[in-house]
């Protein structure tokens, strides 16, 4: 018999999957944990698997909304009209407050009370799809240890809902914890439960455990089985391609792998179709727009960290983060409501003092995007990360000509080649990424745009390499801190323990999780081949400017 980690004990129940509705979730009924209370309960009455002797209970519990519903429509099914009549009495919780609960968390930019109207919801519905939001929710306010015993409550919950068993699967393999995802993937073969994942999830095991080509030979199982329900195929594909990518790499196949990172960027998702093109455009109107010279910004301890996306910049702004005077926000909204705001009002404005005027409210609202997140007591330096700042210099030199900034340089080949192997969210900007040459643009025309207004010398920028932040840690985050107004911390050195309490915003933090042991990452040479074409050639320019080798 397969013995659980404490992690994941709850799901011992799960041996008894095989047995009739009423017999596996009768230990719940009565459990002190609410969610798995009440989701026992309505799933026991959608399937009308009610004795009569369990009717006071449900009278007692139809004080969840998610209850009630159900047990209403149970009696009144089964023409136990006065007992329809109590339930319908009974004041429940509804979703009408969950909501009530969510705009305010949005409000106050409040994750772990947005957790709790998520939380709320499924007492009020018993909805899946709501225990799923919040299990997401549960990963943004502290990572994927928050996360992983709500996983662990909706599989047990839904035994054989596949998507729940991915889920749960994928919360410890994205956190790389492969003891606990071995251990799960042997309880499910003991359970004769999710053959399939337990097929898909065996390669990334293998993956982890550094047996590539035992990963590709499991793939191909995957390739050939039947999955248990045809949207399944949706969340499996991307993820198999980028396995099987990642595998063909690790055995030396860098061809091989680039085709298969290829056709994980041509995979549509059924979002939206978005123009790549259009990213420049609106950056070079921005910067072009009229914006006379402003008064002095007071907010002097606030900083932009910048550079360009799989630059290092998450692993600095992790390091930095651990720092007890630094706050760190990562790739939030400031700069779209100031450019929002911009946008809607400066078109209007008669006179110079009206211009001045707008561009000051919209400077307040780049800095309030930060301070409504602020939740660090004792910080006093605020740093707000986004790479893709580094386009913009036209118009943040504009607004902010005093904004000191951290910038973080990588080569060149690795910065665009590690681009193009990441599956981002679809906007202007990451569109670009779905191609090399598409890579190659986006990458030229940001260092382009930050250089035509800053120089390497720049005393309003701190310039920090990513090789020496990996080889030289300390020396090169107290560069750093002295730039910033600030010493030494032991604290910083710790990083990678916080990261991973951290909710994952990025890809990258697979791999800020391993701390400083993950090295210098440098890749570019294995694709030679595609740095020696004409689309690439812009590259070149850059890694010889910033002093890398191009061949």
């Amino acid at each position: 018999m397969v013995a659980l980690p404490p992690e994941l004990g709850p799901l011992d129940l799960l041996r008894r999957a095989r047995s009739g509705p009423a017999e596996y979730y009768a230990r719940l009924l009565d459990s002190d944990n609410e969610l798995l209370k009440v989701g026992a309960w309505a799933a026991l009455l959608d399937r009308e698997d009610i004795t009569p002797a369990q009717y006071p209970k449900v009278l007692e519990l139809a004080r969840y909304g998610a209850i009630q519903a159900r047990a209403f429509r149970f009696f009144e099914g089964n023409w136990e009209h006065g007992l329809a009549a109590q339930v319908a009495e009974i004041s429940a919780t509804t979703e009408a407050e969950a909501d009530i609960l969510a705009r305010r968390a949005e409000l106050a930019c409040d994750e772990a009370a947005g957790r709790e109207a998520e939380r709320v919801r499924f007492l009020a519905t018993g909805r899946f799809e709501t225990f799923v939001a919040m299990i997401g929710r549960a990963d943004q306010t502290g990572g994927w240890r928050t996360a992983l015993p709500l996983a662990v409550d909706l599989l047990v919950l839904t035994p054989h809902q596949p998507i729940a068993a991915d889920g749960l699967l994928r919360v410890l393999a994205d956190a790389r914890q492969a003891e606990l995802l071995t251990a799960l993937l042997n309880f499910f073969r003991e359970c004769a439960l999710h053959p399939y994942l337990i097929t898909l999830y065996d390669a990334v095991s293998r993956l982890l455990a550094g047996d590539a080509a035992g990963c590709r030979k499991q793939l191909q199982v995957v390739d050939a089985a039947r999955p248990p329900r045809p949207d399944m195929l949706v969340r499996v594909r991307p993820y198999a391609l980028k396995l099987n990518a990642e595998a063909l790499e690790k055995l030396g196949d860098y061809r091989g792998a680039y085709d298969g990172y290829a056709a994980l960027n041509r995979l549509e998702d059924g979002s939206k179709p978005v123009n790549p093109d259009d990213y420049a455009r609106l950056v070079r109107d921005a910067s072009a727009q009229a914006i006379p010279p402003l008064p002095p910004d007071p907010l002097t301890n606030h900083f932009v960290m910048c550079g360009f996306p799989r630059s290092g910049t998450t692993l600095l702004e992790n390091a930095l983060a651990a720092h007890p005077q630094i706050e760190t926000f990562e790739e939030i909204a400031s700069f779209s409501s100031m450019q929002f705001y911009l946008g809607q009002h400066l078109a209007a404005a008669k006179t110079t003092e009206e211009v001045v005027e707008i561009c000051q409210v919209a400077r307040g609202r780049y800095y309030d995007e930060a301070l409504r997140r602020s939740r660090k007591p004792g910080a006093n330096i605020f740093i707000d990360k986004m790479p893709m700042r580094s386009a913009e210099a036209g118009l943040m030199l504009k607004m902010f000509p005093e904004k000191r900034y951290v910038f973080s340089i990588r080569h060149p080949f690795d910065v665009v080649l590690s681009c193009f192997k990441q599956t981002f969210s679809r906007n202007m900007a990451m569109e670009n990424f779905r191609t090399i040459e598409g890579a190659v643009r986006l990458y030229d025309f940001t260092m382009t745009q930050w250089f035509a207004h800053h120089t390497m010398d720049d005393p309003r920028v701190h310039y920090l390499r990513y090789d020496d932040l990996v080889t030289d840690f300390e020396p090169s985050m107290q560069a750093a801190l002295h730039f910033l107004g600030l010493g030494w911390d032991d604290q910083v050195r710790d990083f990678a323990n916080a990261a991973d309490n951290r909710f994952a915003r990025t890809p990258s933090y697979q791999k800020v999780r391993q701390g400083l042991k993950l090295g210098i990452q440098s890749s570019w040479r294995n694709y030679a081949f595609l740095f020696t074409q004409p689309s690439t050639k812009p590259l070149a320019k850059w890694a010889e400017f910033f002093g890398y080798p191009t061949k």
